[in-house]
């Protein structure tokens, strides 16, 4: 544990050491792919299943381009650009595939009823 925590400690003094971009590369990559997906599953009862597919896979790709692409707007931190486009996937995916089921729905509106009970 030691040794580890020497190496990290080396790592992080060098000014040339990639760790933070490589942190901040996969920090954006589950930023993108998975936030939208976690937020609108919390806030939109019509999300389904296949917009949180799209999203993930949008989110995830959309941040692996970015990356390679460089000057004006492509100087853009990653996770933005993942973040809206696999927002937008979800909620056209999701419309485009007919919403959420019955049931989901349901669980949904029982549980912004038991919040509303809430004093």
């Amino acid at each position: 544990m030691i040794g580890i925590s020497v190496i990290a400690l080396v790592l992080a003094m060098n000014p040339e050491s990639s760790v933070l971009g490589l942190v901040s590369y996969a920090w954006a990559g589950f930023g993108a792919a998975f936030g939208p997906a976690l937020l609108l599953s919390l806030f939109w009862k019509d999300m389904n299943r296949n917009g949180a597919l799209a999203g993930v896979v949008i989110g995830g790709v959309t941040v692996v381009v970015w990356k390679q692409l460089t000057g004006g707007i492509f100087d853009l931190y990653e996770i933005v650009p993942g973040f809206i486009l696999a927002s937008l996937a979800i909620v056209l995916v999701s419309k485009a595939t007919g919403g959420a089921q019955a049931s989901v729905m349901e669980k949904f509106d029982d549980y912004e009823q038991s919040l509303k009970t809430l004093p």
